[in-house]
């Protein structure tokens, strides 16, 4: 997910204390993002595919009700960056399978209102 992230125009990557800290923010807000890793149980995990399914005019009503429950050596895992000011996410939902997680969605990037909404699960 890294990588989508620094490829992507909306962020802005900086170093700073000589190279040994790295800053990542929204570019149009200026606000800071902060990574997130998420472990789900299966029953969360499946929910949470729905709703990252769901159409832009759907996403409100799928979100509705719903909030993580972190569920330690879960079947998900959820990787995610979050702006400060909730304007800007960027989520990838990953399943265990064999030995290792794998991606069950992309990327996905949410902006402005459709970033507020998704934030309401944390």
């Amino acid at each position: 997910m890294w990588n989508d992230i620094c490829a992507d125009t909306r962020v802005c990557i900086s170093n700073s204390w000589f190279g040994l800290k790295t800053v990542v923010k929204c570019a149009s807000t200026g606000s800071v993002i902060e990574p997130k890793r998420v472990q789900l149980d299966l029953q969360d995990g499946v929910q949470l595919q729905r709703i990252l399914r769901a159409s832009s005019e759907n996403l409100a009503k799928a979100v509705e009700d719903f909030h993580l429950k972190e569920s330690y050596n879960g079947q998900y895992l959820l990787e995610t960056c979050i702006s400060k000011d909730g304007t800007f996410v960027a989520m990838q939902l990953l399943q265990f399978k064999s030995i290792d997680y794998e991606p069950v969605t992309d990327v996905l990037i949410y902006e402005g209102e459709e970033a507020k909404v998704i934030s309401r699960i944390f």
